[in-house]
């Protein structure tokens, strides 16, 4: 298992060499202690780096600039680095390997250079982290060559699908565009077929390492930052490893599937499931119509569960008998896999949704210590054409924050009563059957040995904290994390060694 780290700075300090003694230096560090006393002392050093390319004599920054282009490239760490270095330093801890490339050695100013061994190296990783700073809530040009140079190239497109990804992104100041960075480069990576993750349940399931360095040396300051960019590390080295646990093994049951129908008009989503349901093999397949039930709208309690418990227990404050969640929340336990559905028409006379709604009082879920943890979510958009709702973007966007695996969005296009993309859709759905095979496959055998932390820490409400305090003393936790087990392992029966099942045959 590898993954590689990618710098997407022109103020990158490492390059050449550099890449190989910062991987050395990343492997001594044996405390989180030694860890921050490494980037504060490099973060220190590009400083001087920059000092040493004119910044003491007021240079200008195009002279600067050059002038540390013809420095080694052995030391120092850029702010986007530092907070990379963090996560890589929290995948070496997972016990997984680690490797780290400069894109500004590879797409310079006079041209691309070595494509192929940046090939090769993208090749040979299991998982990426992408940590780019922010222009105008964007990602940066490197970070877009990477992108289009895997679009270009089949092979490398290829070899990303089902591999897995997680970005950061440093910004001059807090809410300086770090998110919707994160969320653009997400949802391009999901969109060459890599499969992809946030931060992890300590740091609150986000999108990535969110980094906030406003001048030369400064990142080691953004303790929140640097937690972020830990936490996206510990959630990719953690899926890498499940995904790595199923290979070798079968599923003799099938993964169990639901279809969410969140939105629809005159059925058309239902019947255009029901449609494809039959050419997708190896799911055990639910439709679960929401879009017509009653749902109430989530009252945004600062005391959300209302308590601790086991998985299968209803834990929102809303108790109407009306509501559709007092009957379908024992559902929720039940999925191996979410495929949400959606129909975005371009008149939308007659729609029945409880899109915003629905996904609103799953909050209960999320802060119940993360009912949906990894499983694979394939968001399915049925987008007639000229609708322009940008549905697949929101969904992506909504359940990553569940401590799920996406996937790549699945958009059926329709013009004039014609669905214009159907095969391509069932291959897609094809593909998607054997991702939830393996996750579910990694997914049963990790947590039956290694559960890890998945406690959901209620940032920003303090009553809820107070709550989760006493809930604790009572061993809630404990039991309902232990429930959760138990339930998973029940499936361990299903999960068949490979060899041994073709050795049987």
């Amino acid at each position: 298992m590898k993954i590689l780290g990618i710098s997407a700075s022109l103020r990158n300090a490492r390059r050449g060499t550099g890449n190989d003694t910062l991987i050395q230096d990343i492997m001594q560090a044996s405390t989180e202690e030694q860890m921050h006393h490494f980037i504060e002392q490099e973060a220190a050093l590009h400083l001087k780096n920059f000092e040493e390319a004119g910044r003491k004599e007021n240079l200008p920054f195009d002279e600067m600039y050059t002038n540390l282009k013809k420095q080694k490239g052995n030391k120092g760490l850029s702010n986007s680095e530092v907070a990379l270095v963090s996560a890589l330093w929290s995948v070496k801890e997972f016990g997984v390997e680690i490797d780290h490339v400069s894109l500004a050695e590879y797409f310079t100013e006079s041209g691309e250079k070595n494509l192929d061994e940046l090939k090769n190296k993208l090749m040979d990783a299991d998982g990426y982290i992408l940590s780019t700073p922010v222009y105008f809530g964007d990602r940066g040009s490197l970070s877009q060559s990477l992108i289009d140079m895997i679009r270009a190239d089949e092979a490398l497109k290829n070899s990303f699908k089902g591999k897995l990804y997680a970005g950061i992104a440093v910004g001059a100041k807090r809410n300086g565009g770090q998110e919707t960075t994160l969320i653009y480069q997400l949802m391009d990576m999901l969109n060459v077929g890599a499969l992809g993750v946030g931060n992890d349940s300590e740091t609150t399931s986000q999108y990535g390492g969110t980094g906030v360095a406003g001048d030369v040396g400064t990142m080691p300051k953004d303790k929140y930052g640097l937690d972020t960019s830990m936490g996206t590390g510990r959630r990719i080295a953690r899926v890498v490893r499940l995904m790595e646990m199923a290979k070798g093994y079968d599923m003799e049951a099938k993964p169990k599937v639901q279809f969410w129908i969140l939105q629809d008009k005159n059925d058309v989503a239902e019947k255009y499931i029901e449609q494809l349901i039959p050419h997708i093999p190896g799911i055990d397949a639910t439709i679960v119509n929401l879009g017509s039930e009653y749902i109430m709208r989530c009252l945004g309690c600062d005391i959300c569960p209302t308590h601790i418990d086991v998985d299968e227990e209803y834990r929102c404050i809303i108790k109407s008998k009306k509501d559709a969640f007092l009957d379908i929340h024992e559902l929720f336990t039940e999925a191996d896999a979410i495929i949400p559905v959606v129909f975005s028409p371009k008149n939308r006379n007659g729609l029945v949704t409880n899109y915003q709604k629905f996904l609103e009082r799953t909050r209960y879920l999320r802060r119940g210590d993360y009912v949906f943890s990894d499983l694979l979510v394939a968001p399915f958009i049925i987008d007639e054409l000229g609708s322009n709702e940008n549905l697949h973007i929101r969904l992506v966007t909504s359940m990553i924050r569940h401590h799920t695996i996406m996937s790549q969005p699945l958009i059926s296009f329709y013009n004039k009563g014609a669905f214009l993309n159907t095969d391509d859709i069932v291959k897609e759905l094809k593909d998607v059957s054997k991702l939830i095979t393996m996750t579910t496959i990694g997914r049963v055998r990790l947590y039956s040995e290694d559960m890890g932390e998945m406690n959901y820490n209620p940032v920003g409400y303090v009553l809820s904290v107070i709550k989760d305090n006493e809930d604790q003393k009572l061993n809630k936790r404990k039991q309902m994390i232990e429930d959760r087990i138990e339930r998973i392992k029940s499936k361990l029966v299903h999960i068949v060694d490979s060899k041994e099942k073709n050795a049987a045959n």
